[in-house]
């Protein structure tokens, strides 16, 4: 209670040119020992000084310029219950403030830090943070080095999780929560709240854009458009992003039940068991789904990680899967295993397989270290 939030609005006038940029508003969220709420703020047109906006909003239609075409862009300043529809308790109050939206680089005074680093060297939280090394981050939709699939969860999560979560304002089945896995979050193939008279209408359908919901609802293409506040503008990046993702990867996943039945005839099948071990390779079923390996021929195996201690370093190379986090325990007993507290050993979601080296300076304890991977 008491902590503030604050968010600023510049916009381009004219689209690409940053010196054309015009402050517009500034937002409070203020959290309260009740809950929080919202208030804005409209900036004079010479920046002299900001008036707070009535309660019921304000739209102001802006002349801006696109690819050197004149036309505008209607600015809304949202109403105070329009902050308090997705500014919920379930949301988190401030929607970014979170572990995967902050845990990014910024400079501070020079320096490039991260920023969850540079909060808590700053003091701003009640107990000092540890292991920011590992922690998860969202993926930018334009990240062509992560996954198709983490990238539109990523923009799911970011966009959407303040009412599409359990106990969130929305009526739809789906789960928009980054630690939902995208088999149980009720996304592909998903059963809508409403199918629009269509019942081969979906969430998002392998291949068929005409019938995924999610990308017909951000187009706005004959439905109520998403987002349903806060925005009057189409997001071309990230309708290219869901489309590619229902396009090109959909078509080609697997849940492991799939997997299971395309293995063993069956998920009921006793050798298709999460633990099971039909090839006696060492190496239970999921992780032979994990790391697409074939779970009935002992010689389909990972290649082996490799450890290199040379000049006071350890250099551990491992391959990481394609849509797989993959993230590096270690332990000194065989008994207690953590996550491996070094630079580079956090959770990202590669889009092709690939070998990841991790570079430490040597320590004292004499390591065991194991490779936990794991699906979005």
């Amino acid at each position: 209670a008491g902590a503030v939030w604050i968010k600023h609005f510049d916009l381009e006038t004219v689209r690409g040119d940053s010196n054309s940029r015009r402050r517009l508003e500034t937002r409070f969220i203020v959290k309260s020992s009740s809950g929080s709420y919202g208030i804005t703020y409209k900036w004079r047109s010479d920046n002299s000084d900001a008036d707070l906006v009535a309660e019921d909003g304000l739209d102001e239609v802006i002349n801006v310029q696109v690819n050197g075409n004149p036309t505008t862009q209607t600015w809304h300043y949202p109403s105070r219950n329009e902050c308090r529809t997705c500014h919920t308790a379930v949301a988190g109050h401030a929607l970014s403030f979170n572990t995967r939206q902050l845990n990014r680089t910024n400079v501070f005074g020079g320096q490039t830090l991260n920023q969850i680093q540079y909060l808590n060297n700053a003091g701003y939280f009640s107990s000092p943070v540890a292991g920011v090394n590992n922690f998860p981050a969202f993926a930018q939709a334009t990240d062509t080095s992560q996954s198709l699939e983490w990238r539109a969860r990523s923009y799911f999560a970011v966009n959407c999780v303040q009412c599409h979560q359990p106990g969130g304002a929305a009526l739809g089945n789906w789960d928009a929560r980054p630690t939902t896995p995208t088999d149980s979050a009720n996304m592909i193939d998903g059963v809508l709240a409403d199918n629009r008279g269509d019942s081969a209408n979906k969430f998002v359908v392998a291949g068929d854009t005409g019938h995924s919901m999610a990308l017909k609802r951000i187009q706005g293409a004959g439905v109520p458009r998403m987002p349903p506040l806060a925005t009057n503008e189409l997001d071309p990046t990230d309708i290219q992003l869901l489309t590619d993702w229902i396009t090109q990867a959909l078509p080609q996943r697997q849940s492991f039940s799939q997997w299971q039945t395309s293995n063993f005839g069956s998920p009921n099948n006793p050798s298709a068991a999460v633990t099971a071990d039909p090839d006696g390779d060492g190496q239970d079923n999921l992780h032979e789904f994990l790391a697409n390996t074939n779970p009935l021929l002992a010689s389909s195996s990972a290649p082996p990680a490799t450890v290199v201690v040379a000049n006071g370093a350890i250099q551990l190379s491992f391959t990481q899967p394609a849509n797989r986090a993959a993230v590096v325990e270690t332990s000194t007993d065989l008994a207690t295993w953590t996550l491996w507290d070094v630079p580079g050993n956090s959770p990202t979601y590669a889009a092709m397989a690939q070998l990841r080296t991790l570079n430490v300076t040597l320590d004292s304890d004499h390591r065991f270290f194991r490779l936990r991977l794991s699906a979005p």
